[in-house]
């Protein structure tokens, strides 16, 4: 077997354990929400739920932020980072550091066994190399998965948000308050995006527990993350102290949004003939041409034979 043989098992076994850490990762979530949705964890109704309450019990009690000096603006700001990324538990920063942990410790391990297996005789500063690499992965994955569920949700409350403000169009039209529009709108929103539901839910509670709807409305914009939400918040507040027709200032902006998402669909739409111009030559180009040439290839040597 060859050098490059030996390169060429390693990362095809490396990326078989990365696929299937995904695949469980992407099961046992999936799993968690039906769970949370059925009302099912922490009943103690079988022996899963047993199961699940014992790492939740676990998790709670040594992974807490105080122990690992996760406190005042760092947790803050992590709690925020979490949040906008959809993870919305009040423990969040507790199984953030677990993750964490876990990882740093768990894929370097899988990455010396596998330098052990499959490279006996090669030397030690590659497969140090390779633990390193796995290291860094565990280190930095964390918060690279948190990111991209942040891209993924502000592209998905970009996609919603014109939807809640004609909703909240008609709200304010039939004589509800900003405070008892959210309210009602709350459930609705749940059922086309959890995520903006819960915010929405949130901001009800910051009502209720005090805070002034200006507040609760800038809370709001920067758990969205998104330039719309900080405008909406703008304009709303900008009728709420100016003393003009908050139904009005809704329908206007609630009309731009929709432009701007039509304009952002015939962007994508006209960035896809670029964007097929890679998978066409390298996968279906070659093909066609070989289903072209190989009869003309197979004819010349059967006629120079």
């Amino acid at each position: 077997m060859t050098e490059y043989s030996q390169y060429l098992i390693i990362l095809l076994a490396f990326g078989a354990v990365a696929a299937m850490v995904f695949v469980a990762a992407q099961y046992v979530s999936m799993y968690f929400k039906l769970q949370q949705r059925a009302g099912a964890i922490g009943s103690g109704r079988d022996g899963s739920s047993n199961v699940l309450a014992g790492i939740h019990s676990f998790v709670s009690a040594h992974f807490d932020e105080k122990r690992f000096q996760l406190e005042g603006a760092v947790r803050a700001k992590l709690r925020r980072d979490l949040i906008k990324a959809g993870i919305f538990r009040a423990d969040a920063v507790n199984y953030y550091i677990f993750a964490r942990l876990a990882l740093v410790v768990v894929l370097p391990l899988i990455a010396y066994l596998m330098t052990e297996t499959l490279m006996v005789g090669q030397d030690w500063p590659l497969k140090l190399f390779i633990v390193v690499v796995a290291m860094l992965i565990g280190m930095l994955g964390p918060d690279a998965y948190i990111a991209r569920r942040q891209r993924l949700l502000a592209g998905d409350y970009r996609i919603v948000f014109p939807d809640l403000l004609d909703l909240m169009v008609v709200c304010v039209d039939a004589g509800l308050s900003l405070e008892a529009t959210f309210d009602r709108l709350s459930p609705e929103v749940m059922k086309r995006s959890r995520e903006l539901g819960m915010n929405m839910i949130i901001l009800g509670s910051e009502m209720r527990a005090g805070r002034t709807l200006s507040d609760a409305l800038e809370s709001f914009a920067e758990r969205l993350g998104l330039d719309e939400a900080r405008s909406f918040v703008s304009m709303l507040r900008q009728s709420i102290e100016l003393g003009t027709d908050v139904g009005t200032a809704l329908r206007v902006y609630s009309d731009e949004m929709r432009d701007r998402r039509l304009m952002r669909a015939e962007e994508r739409a006209n960035q896809l003939p670029v964007k097929m111009v890679l998978p066409l030559g390298l996968f279906i180009f070659p093909v066609i041409l070989a289903t072209v040439m190989i009869p003309v290839v197979l004819r010349l040597m059967s006629v120079l034979k």
